[in-house]
């Protein structure tokens, strides 16, 4: 059979080649070895597949192989010669090395310490020579190590950067178009940098640091850091959020050694070493340590200080922190995360300016939350604490921190009748209840909003001793925009939004208003990030909320689109293209894209970390709870986030920190449904039918007038409970309009079956059928709760005999669920119990028990099924108890 890409090849090379054989390739590049008639060698030709060379510049590709072929350096195999098929493929040639790859060698079985060190040293070689003559690697992994006559050497050396810059995609025609590229990763997921995952264009020669602390990781302990991922986007997602395992104890590995691999593994490049140099220098270092007595050398306080700093960040707190040192050179260990929070700073002057007040304590808590040095309470937590009389300790407590900032803003007319005010900000220490700090008044103009804010965070910085990294003291210099009518109607916006509060989320009048200051702001500064990020919050709001206005969608997306052009990098538009790619385009790797690049910009932010939480539990249910939970340290007096960290865990079965969450949310307001909501199912769901009554009884003597939300689930505490519901009136209940009706009438299905018989159930559920015409079925497809609520109606259905309408309205839900990752996974838009309780009372027994096996990992327990009457239809066959015996306690 005949090859034409070979024929293709081989009549582009020419006489002057022969191609002999083929030794393979991946998806980039076919791989070729070639006789060199006139030297009499052989060669290595690469061509690109045809996927790959779609969309490039043959120039640009031939231009960036120029800079590789330069390299001469006995580490690196260099690039001969490049070219261009007749069909356009570009190829390039190459030395031919014998010798196997480093994969291949590492197969065979774990290679002795000093061999080992000696080719992570060939490599860190061949990467500073590369790196000061301005070439990056980007796809540094054991298949593209060689090794020959005992040393290592690296081979296709600046081959992806000349794929990232030949590319001519239009990325501004994409953007307009909405969310299908922002930024094009090139590389090997097992050995990719976090940045470089999320194709951020600054990625440079630390991505290949990173790479070579993953082969040396993986070269040492015999191990991958993230081997039990396995799936690219697995192992993309452990890039960016997981902290690889210390060097086991039984490693031989020095402790200087292993405290700089994992210093390289660092998610952010500022904290890698400085360069391929330094690696080389401090793996003499290592290596001299290793071959001395354990007493006859100390490692230097710096490395000390990482290896301590790696091991703190595991063990306190997870996935994202990564602690800091003062000084780490000339600090013996790490130093435990320094938390604040900053207090709504004092407004003394006129009314109408209190917006500007509001807007100067917000910014400089953003500014100092981009630190990776300081923790920072959510703003929203700490403007609960607005006019406050609880003293600095007790505030200390309630958010876990050490220190608040807080601040006076004092305003007065100048001598031209202008509005002027001077800040004097304040450390507070809560743990002695004194002021640690009082920084130097700054004034502030309506004209200048932006200098005072990041000279109050400057001047806070310093005051604690935090590390700033050269890049966070741009981000603390940054203007927000350079104009204040631009600042003020941004200012607005974000008035009407803290006015609405949650309502915000539903009230769709609260969103066009804020819009409207919004589109004014950027008609004034186009460039305006924050304003951006607003916006688009604004609009996706509008589109989640299911409007009927046909011009939301595009009018989103076109919005969507210039933001991600204007703001690659905030995570907030990051996480509402995720929304829009998950909910509406179905595309899975579009969303999971967007996740990991905001989780990359914005590891502190609880609104970042709660907002993803929700869109990642689709498909990873134990990040996603990671994430909740983390976003409720850094916002503890926020109940809609306990309310997220709460759901995680339910969904996890983590029966005590959902309790925990429950109990936060009614500890800040026991009039809050929705912390009783929480403590009610928490109990319902384990089975534990005393502690339902228990908690039902708490509930009602906080709740004057309950509503059918937190109640619903009280019928199966007790008899009286189940009685006291089935007696409640609509208006008791506070069912206003749809959807409301159609959950009371659910639940008294509940109660009537527990306590009354089918035939009561039956007529509710008659009842709740009459609230669904096809007309209203229709036009809830898109609001996001609603295939919950189809599996609702289809339970009533198969409960009234309508068995078949039941399992094809059932089905049809299940079918346009958003694709999900793993066999096991649940799409969650509505529940694997109500889906059961569908097929139970329809008669297909098999399908009922293969959801309600999905539903153990929703969060349900054997001991509800035994308990919940909608399952009684599988109570006593062989299946059914078989199960429970299999899945109890």
């Amino acid at each position: 059979m005949t090859d034409p890409l070979r024929e293709t090849l081989q009549a582009s090379l020419g006489q002057a080649y022969t191609l002999t054989s083929e030794l393979g390739g991946g998806g980039m590049s076919r791989v070729f070895v070639a006789r060199d008639e006139a030297l009499g060698r052989d060669v290595v030709v690469k061509v690109l597949s045809s996927e790959v060379a779609e969309g490039l510049s043959v120039e640009r590709f031939q231009r960036e192989i120029r800079l590789a072929a330069a390299l001469q350096e006995p580490h690196i195999v260099p690039v001969h010669a490049a070219g261009v098929t007749a069909n356009g493929l570009p190829y390039y040639t190459m030395p031919f090395v014998q010798g196997a790859s480093l994969r291949d060698r590492m197969t065979r079985g774990p290679l002795p310490i000093d061999e080992s060190l000696a080719l992570l040293r060939d490599v860190a070689q061949a990467l500073a020579y590369a790196h000061t003559r301005g070439v990056v690697h980007r796809d540094i992994k054991p298949e593209n190590i060689l090794l020959s006559s005992g040393t290592a050497v690296v081979t296709d050396f600046g081959i992806a950067k000349a794929l990232q810059v030949s590319r001519t995609v239009d990325d501004d025609a994409q953007a307009d178009r909405g969310i299908t590229r922002t930024g094009t990763s090139l590389g090997t997921p097992a050995y990719m940098a976090p940045e470089q995952a999320a194709g951020d264009p600054a990625t440079d020669q630390r991505a290949d640091l990173y790479a070579w602390g993953v082969v040396a990781y993986e070269l040492l302990t015999g191990q991958h850091p993230f081997a039990a991922r396995t799936s690219p986007q697995q192992l993309l997602r452990a890039h960016l959020t997981e902290t690889p395992a210390s060097f086991p104890p039984t490693t031989t590995v020095s402790p200087g050694i292993a405290a700089l691999v994992l210093q390289c593994l660092a998610k952010d490049p500022d904290d890698r070493p400085g360069s391929a140099t330094a690696v080389l220098q401090q793996l003499q270092d290592g290596q001299q340590r290793t071959n001395a007595s354990p007493t006859s050398a100390r490692a230097p306080r710096r490395v000390i200080a990482v290896a301590t700093l790696v091991t703190l960040a595991v063990v306190a707190s997870g996935m994202w922190w990564r602690g800091t040192t003062r000084d780490a050179a000339t600090t013996t260990g790490a130093l435990a995360p320094v938390m604040m929070a900053v207090l709504p700073f004092e407004h003394a002057g006129p009314a109408d300016q209190q917006p500007f007040t509001d807007g100067l304590t917000d910014a400089v808590t953003s500014k100092l939350a981009s630190l990776s040095s300081l923790l920072v309470i959510d703003r929203r937590s700490a403007a609960t604490y607005r006019g406050t009389t609880k003293p600095a300790q007790q505030i200390g407590k309630e958010l876990g921190v050490r220190y608040l900032l807080e601040g006076v803003v004092r305003w007065a007319k100048d001598g031209a009748g202008a509005w002027r005010a001077r800040v004097t900000p304040t450390l507070v220490d809560t743990k002695a209840g004194t002021i640690a700090w009082t920084g130097t008044p700054v004034d502030v103009t309506l004209d200048d909003p932006f200098t005072a804010q990041g000279s109050i965070a400057t001047d806070v910085a310093q005051a604690m001793e935090v590390a700033v990294l050269p890049a966070e003291r741009v981000q603390l210099k940054r203007r927000f925009t350079s104009n204040p009518q631009a600042y003020a109607a941004y200012l607005r916006a974000e008035q009407i939004f803290a006015a609405a509060g949650i309502a915000a989320d539903f009230n769709p009048e609260v969103n066009r208003r804020a819009i409207r200051e919004l589109n004014a702001a950027i008609a004034l500064d186009s460039n305006f990030v924050e304003a951006w990020s607003a916006l688009t919050r604004a609009h996706t709001t509008l589109l989640g909320d299911g409007t009927n206005d046909s011009l939301v969608e595009p009018t989103t997306r076109k919005v969507l689109g210039m933001a991600l052009r204007r703001a690659p990098r905030d995570p907030e538009v990051l996480l509402y293209a995720a929304y829009i790619a998950h909910f509406f385009d179905k595309d899975r790797v579009a969303a999971e894209r967007f996740i990991t690049q905001a989780l990359l910009f914005d590891q502190n932010s609880a609104r970042t970390l709660a907002y993803a939480s929700n869109l990642l539990r689709w498909w990873y249910p134990d990040s996603a709870r990671a994430l909740a939970i983390r976003a409720a340290q850094l916002d503890p007096r926020s109940r809609e986030i306990a309310l997220i960290a709460a759901d995680r865990s339910i969904s996890k079965s983590r029966w005590a920190d959902a309790e925990r969450f429950g109990e936060a949310i009614v500890s800040i307001d026991s009039t809050d449904e929705r912390g009783w909501y929480v403590l009610i199912t928490v109990h319902l769901l384990r089975g534990d039918s005393i502690a339902l009554a228990l908690a039902s009884q708490r509930a009602l003597q906080n709740l004057s007038k309950p509503s059918t939300f937190v109640t619903c689930n009280m019928a199966l505490g007790s008899r009286d409970l189940g009685g006291w519901l089935l007696g409640r009136s609509a208006d008791q209940q506070r069912v206003a309009s749809f959807p409301d009706s159609a959950f009371y009438y659910d639940c008294k299905i509940d109660a009537a079956l527990r306590y009354r018989g089918a035939a009561l159930a039956r007529a509710y559920s008659d009842s709740l059928i009459a609230l669904w015409p096809t007309k209203r079925i229709a036009s809830l497809r898109r609001k996001s709760w609603s295939p919950d609520m189809m599996v609702m109606l289809a339970y009533s259905y198969a409960n009234v005999g309508r068995k078949s309408e039941a399992i094809s309205l059932v089905t049809s839900v299940i079918e346009s669920a958003p694709p999900t990752v793993g066999r096991d996974t649940i799409p969650q838009l509505f529940s694997a119990w109500r889906v059961a309780t569908v097929f139970a009372q329809s008669g297909d027994t098999a399908s009922a028990m293969r959801w309600l096996e999905r539903g153990l990992q929703e969060g349900y327990s054997v001991e509800f099924y035994k308990m919940d009457p909608r399952l009684r239809p599988l109570h006593g066959t062989d299946v059914f108890e078989r199960f429970v015996r299999e899945n109890g306690r």
